[in-house]
Parts: structure tokens; C-alpha cells; sequence
């Protein structure tokens, strides 16, 4: 019975883009932009991508790929599959593309002209595509130097809100040693998954074992965003739990900033977590458990600070209260780099034209790692 309820469910979902009048109209919309908004010479990057999976978590792939794209000064344009273009209208993170230039064609054979092409369809190289970038949606991990994995970028509602990449001076003093940010929420950020699948311990273990530790030392929790964002209060470890503190998100790079380190909790039911991405652009050194997840791995010591277990992590917290300020900044120098070679807007979309021929490997970031 559940196995029918979920057929159901899906076949709704593949046939309302054809029979919903909101789907309708954003697809109406949508091809009447034809290619009226290319700039003169600006270079082309045609996405064919028709299957649901590219509209998964929120329409978040979608949003961070073409995102990107734009930033590293390519015109998108999109063939109209009807499931894929019409959802533009309904996933909120697809919607907010819909007020920058883009393109629209019903066939790759309306491109007259040589264009990069992202495609799912398994059908002969295109005929003006001088790269092609195939795009899988299995979960496996790179095993070919032509495999590229995709990574997690900032989260989509940031880029609306502050400007990438962000302004720091690494030799500055920041007031906070350790910060953590975020939702704490009871049972959500326990799951058995991050312990049993990936190995990993849990946000609410994380936070159990970094707060015993610096107990000692001084916890600060914020009751308020702002007046804590002001301050130059000098604090070691800096708990702003998103459920009694919420920081405004215009400026939760700003918080970022404050502190030397980041303790990168991982999500709810997977390690790969965004605030590593926004502590990274805000140069705030991670202390994580999941450095190998990242496409390029972060490496410990250089741009890092990691741990295997509960007892590794207690030492690596230690070595935090211990850091010099010129220990400090050599290690954000790296961070600084690291960000600006490979997470920076545009830098992913630079990397994936490189070759000929390359496979996006999308959901990669998923996969279990030794």
C-alpha cells in the first residue's frame, strides 16, 4: 500500500507541470524570453536538463549552478523541458533566478553559434557544443580525472543578501576564539544516520563535548543578535543557538567573522553542511569531522582543524584555547586561499569547462567516506 501511495505521488508531481495553470504560466513566460536578454558576445552556457532529480532539495543544485554560472560571466540559457523549466515558478529557490537575464530555446538546434552545454540526456554530443558537461545523478564519488563532484555552496538565501566575496583583513584580531551558530533543535540534530551511515558524531554531540570543555573557560549564549554583533567583547566560545538568538542573515558572515574558529556541526542527516562554505568565505577556521567531503579536501593544520572521535575532538578544542595569534593567522591565510581558489563565485563553473568532456557527479557529497 505505501508503495502505491508513493507511485501516486509521483506521477502528480510528473504530470502537474502539464495540467496546474501556475506551472503553465511560468512556462509561457519563460519561453517568451527566447534569447532577447543576451548581452553581445556574452558567452553561452545551455542547460538541457530535463529529469526531476536536477530539482531536488528545494531546487537548490538548480539554484547554485546557474548561480554560479552568472558569476563566472556566462549567459544561461535553458531548453524548455516542461517539468524542469516550469518549476521555476513553484521551487523558491529556482523562483529567485527568475529576475536575472536569461535565456530560453525549445531545441539545441535553435544555437547557431558555439556554446558550452550541461545536459542529463543521453543523446550524441550537440553539434556547436565546444564542452560538454554530462551530468549524473547517482551517488557515487569521482574515479576518473574527468569526473568532477559537485560542491555545496553557500546557501541560496545568502547570496541575495550580502555581497561574495566578503571583505576581511587576516591579520585583524577577532574578540571570539570559537563560534558556533545555528539551529539546536531537540532530536533534529541527533540522528542516527550521521552515527550508523557516516560515521560521524552528531551536532548535539559536538555541541555536549565542546561545551563541557570550555565550561572553564567562558560560554557565551547572545540573547540578542545585534548587541552581540556590536561588541568587542573579548569571549572564548560564542553559542548563538538559533532558536533564543537568531541572527539576522545580512549579516551572518558578519558573525562569522568575529570569530577564529568555526565549529562546523554537520547537518541533519548528512555531514556536508553550508555554514562550512560561509565560515570558509568569512575566513573563520572549521573545526570539522567531514574535511574529505569537500571536492578539493580541506587538509588539517593548513586550512583546518580536525577530529576522528570525541576524544580527538576534546584534544583539537584544547589546541583552539591554546593557539597563538600567529598560529591563528597563518592558518586563515590558508582558508583565504583555499576560498578564493575553489568556492569563490564563479570559481566551480571556471573548473568545469576545463575539459572537453567532463561528468557532474551531483549528489557525490552524499556518499560515505573511509
Amino acid at each position: 500500500m505505501q508503495n502505491i501511495g508513493k507511485s501516486l505521488e509521483a506521477l502528480a508531481r510528473k504530470l502537474r507541470p502539464y495540467l496546474l495553470p501556475s506551472y503553465f504560466k511560468t512556462y509561457k513566460a519563460l519561453i517568451a524570453r527566447g534569447l532577447s536578454q543576451r548581452r553581445r558576445n556574452e558567452p553561452i552556457v545551455c542547460c538541457d536538463l530535463s529529469r526531476s532529480a536536477i530539482d531536488a532539495v528545494g531546487g537548490r543544485y538548480y539554484f547554485s549552478l546557474v548561480r554560479d554560472l552568472i558569476d563566472a560571466g556566462y549567459f544561461p540559457v535553458f531548453v524548455a523541458h516542461r517539468g524542469t523549466l516550469s518549476t521555476f515558478g513553484t521551487a523558491p529557490l529556482k523562483s529567485s533566478l527568475l529576475g536575472e537575464r536569461l535565456g530560453v530555446i525549445r531545441s539545441l538546434g535553435e544555437l547557431q553559434e558555439p556554446f558550452f552545454l550541461i545536459t542529463d540526456q543521453e543523446t550524441p554530443p550537440a553539434l556547436n557544443a565546444k564542452r560538454t558537461v554530462k551530468v549524473l545523478y547517482e551517488h557515487r564519488r569521482s574515479r576518473e580525472p574527468h569526473e568532477l563532484e559537485f560542491p555545496v555552496f553557500v546557501h541560496p538565501d545568502l547570496t541575495r543578501k550580502v555581497a561574495l566575496p566578503y571583505q576581511y583583513s587576516i591579520e585583524a584580531r577577532r574578540p571570539t576564539r570559537l563560534f558556533f551558530g545555528g539551529n539546536t533543535m531537540e532530536g533534529k540534530y541527533n540522528q542516527a544516520v550521521l552515527r550508523d551511515f557516516y560515521g560521524m558524531l552528531t551536532r548535539k554531540e559536538m555541541l555536549e563535548i565542546t561545551t563541557s570543555e570550555f565550561k572553564d573557560s567562558g560560554i557565551a549564549r547572545p540573547d540578542h543578535a545585534e548587541t552581540w554583533l556590536d561588541s568587542k567583547a573579548q569571549q572564548m566560545f560564542v553559542l548563538c543557538e538559533t532558536q533564543y538568538c537568531q541572527i539576522p542573515q545580512s549579516r551572518w558572515l558578519d558573525a562569522l567573522a568575529k570569530a577564529d574558529f568555526f565549529l562546523a556541526c554537520p547537518g541533519v542527516g548528512m555531514p556536508l553542511c553550508h555554514n562550512l562554505i560561509e565560515a570558509l568565505a568569512a575566513g573563520s577556521i572549521p573545526i570539522l569531522q567531514y574535511a574529505s567531503y569537500l571536492p578539493r579536501p580541506l587538509e588539517n593544520g593548513v586550512n583546518c582543524l580536525t577530529f576522528t572521535c570525541a576524544q580527538t575532538l576534546r584534544s583539537t578544542l584544547r589546541r583552539v584555547m591554546e593557539s597563538t595569534p600567529e598560529e591563528i593567522n597563518a592558518l586563515r591565510l590558508k582558508v583565504k586561499l583555499y576560498y578564493d581558489e575553489t568556492l569563490a563565485p564563479g570559481k566551480f563553473s571556471e573548473a568545469l569547462f576545463r575539459r572537453e568532456q567532463t561528468t557532474l557527479l551531483i549528489n557525490a557529497y552524499r556518499v560515505p567516506r573511509p
